[in-house]
């Protein structure tokens, strides 16, 4: 490696297109470090509470708890399914424009875009849709001409128009809510039979079975459906009130996917503590929060510093496939740089040498806090 400084070197100081290469791919490292560091801190402390969950042991009294939250949310979800329904009236013509009030459920208006509502008839309509603030306004466009049929509420219908579907539906909060609650009650009766059946702890389940599904779904797979299925269905639920960014999106899905990875680690460092340094703790009094904090931490961290450095040095380079969110770090400038420049060697030769770099440095700097935490235990 030492050997290869010099050309490299001289490399990038006497070839123009290198020192182009390098100049546009540049201000993206930091885009590379900031997603690697945040992906780590985020998958460490979701790793660490996986891990938690997985050593739970099964009480008395869990699988009943368990049972009545289960329960207790079913009945929430069946509460919600009988809030009363909105009644709506699509009037007018099958010509020319649709009025829509804002706020209206998606899956409502694209059937009204799709023509799919006249299920009495084989004719498929197509129209094309106009957003309006509230029903007076859809009304008054209406009266003017500047649309040819509008979906409002049916009891706001005038007399005399033209009804071309009616359909009666759940408001779209009850909805979700109800829809929310029905998973999570059966998930939880399932995660309840599942630690009456097998004696482990219901959360314990959760865990395993997130660090199974995890570890076996690759991770661009895993940054994909972050990036676009799940953000979308975020934004659509909170009605626009969470719309990460690109980056955002990027980084919760590297955490997701390392956190399941994290939390092995961190199992088998915690569970590499002799038993009897735990049991000797609580014989001194010491609660569970303070043996965990004072006994078993401090040794289990000394443990787990080699295979999280190796868990840090994977996730540096798979931010690399943050790329395909179109997040602008260096794998991706290489890519633009190539397709504006029409040059291949130059910059993924620089992008190339780059992760190099951060790999080495990343690796000396979990060296040096090995040999740190090696002073600090001696």
């Amino acid at each position: 490696m030492l050997t290869a400084i010099p050309f490299v070197v001289y490399l990038f100081a006497t070839a123009s297109n290198y020192q182009r290469s390098l100049a546009f791919i540049l201000p993206g490292l930091w885009t590379t470090i900031i997603a690697t560091v945040l992906s780590y801190i985020a998958a460490s402390i979701l790793g660490l509470i996986l891990a938690g969950l997985l050593l739970l042991k099964l009480g008395a009294q869990t699988t009943l708890r368990h049972t009545i939250a289960a329960i207790l949310m079913l009945a929430g979800s069946v509460y919600f399914f009988t809030r009363p329904p909105e009644d709506y009236s699509l009037i007018g013509g099958t010509e020319g424009r649709v009025a829509i009030i804002k706020g209206t459920p998606a899956r409502l208006s694209d059937k009204i875009k799709a023509g799919s509502y006249q299920l009495e008839t084989d004719e498929s309509v197509v129209l094309a849709v106009r957003a309006v603030e509230n029903t007076d306004a859809a009304l008054e466009r209406l009266a003017s001409g500047a649309v040819t049929a509008a979906f409002i509420p049916s009891d706001r219908v005038p007399p005399g128009q033209t009804v071309l579907w009616r359909v009666t539906f759940l408001p779209d909060g009850a909805r979700r809510s109800a829809l929310l609650l029905l998973v999570l009650g059966f998930f939880g009766l399932l995660l309840v039979f599942g630690a009456w059946s097998s004696g482990h702890h219901p959360f314990a389940i959760f865990a395993e079975l997130y660090v199974d599904a995890m570890r076996g779904i690759p991770m661009l797979v895993i940054i994909l459906y972050v990036g676009f299925p799940l953000q979308g269905a975020i934004r659509e639920a909170t009605g626009g009130l969470i719309d990460m960014s690109r980056l955002t999106r990027g980084v919760v899905g590297v955490s997701l996917g390392y956190a399941a990875y994290m939390a092995e680690i961190f199992r088998a460092g915690i569970q590499a503590i002799p038993r009897g340094q735990i049991e000797a703790a609580k014989s001194l009094g010491l609660t569970g929060w303070q043996t965990a904090r004072y006994v078993v931490m401090p040794q289990a961290l000394k443990i787990v510093i080699p295979p999280l450095g190796n868990e840090f040095i994977a996730m540096l380079k798979d931010t690399s496939l943050l790329s395909v969110l179109s997040v602008r770090d260096i794998t991706q400038r290489t890519r633009e740089f190539s397709s504006h420049n029409f040059m291949v060697f130059p910059p993924f030769n620089t992008v190339a040498v780059l992760y190099i770099a951060l790999t080495l440095a990343a690796s000396s700097l979990i060296k040096w806090i090995e040999r740190h935490a090696s002073k600090g235990g001696d």
